[in-house]
């Protein structure tokens, strides 16, 4: 459903303009989410928190084979 890599909570989608300040634009993100979305999204950041843990172990691994 929801993939928390793309998503930021707490940036707001702001693009600056050509004065370098900072505008709204047309593109905004949703800013109120459901129980049901925000329990979808944490269940995906966990597992993509899992998967990084996963790489940074073989990473270490990786890394003791070499000394």
């Amino acid at each position: 459903m929801w993939n928390y890599e793309r998503m930021n909570f707490r940036r707001m989608d702001r693009a600056r303009n050509f004065h370098g300040e900072y505008g709204h634009g047309i593109h905004r993100r949703r800013r109120f989410f459901t129980k049901e979305e925000r329990i979808q999204m944490l269940e995906d950041y966990k597992i993509w928190l899992e998967k990084e843990r996963q790489g940074v172990e073989e990473r270490i691994e990786e890394l003791k084979k070499t000394l």
